[in-house]
């Protein structure tokens, strides 16, 4: 979807809170759920700061953690999972669990 379609779409789903941590690639909010309250974690990593890139088995290309992440959400206990990810103008953002 278009950037704007993808920010309001996180908008509607989730209620982004207070910074948790800032890295040398990028910074992770605490978020809610709206569905059922479910707390999760948004990472916004800027497009400049990823390095490496991978493929999806729909054959999109995306940032490496996305795929990596992606391969390993299993459901696994002490794995985070990758809940859904967005690809805007300048940035990804990848919804995480939060344990």
């Amino acid at each position: 979807p278009p950037a704007g379609k993808a920010q309001q779409g996180l908008q509607e789903r989730y209620r982004v809170g207070s910074l948790l941590r800032r890295g040398g690639f990028g910074s992770v909010f605490a978020a809610t759920r709206l569905s059922d309250g479910a707390p999760v974690a948004v990472k916004r990593v800027p497009w400049k700061r990823v390095r490496h890139w991978g493929e999806l088995p729909d054959g999109t290309s995306a940032p490496l953690e996305i795929v990596l992440l992606a391969k390993v959400s299993c459901g696994c206990a002490g794995v985070i999972q990758l809940l859904e990810w967005l690809e805007l103008p300048k940035t990804f953002l990848l919804v995480l669990e939060r344990p």
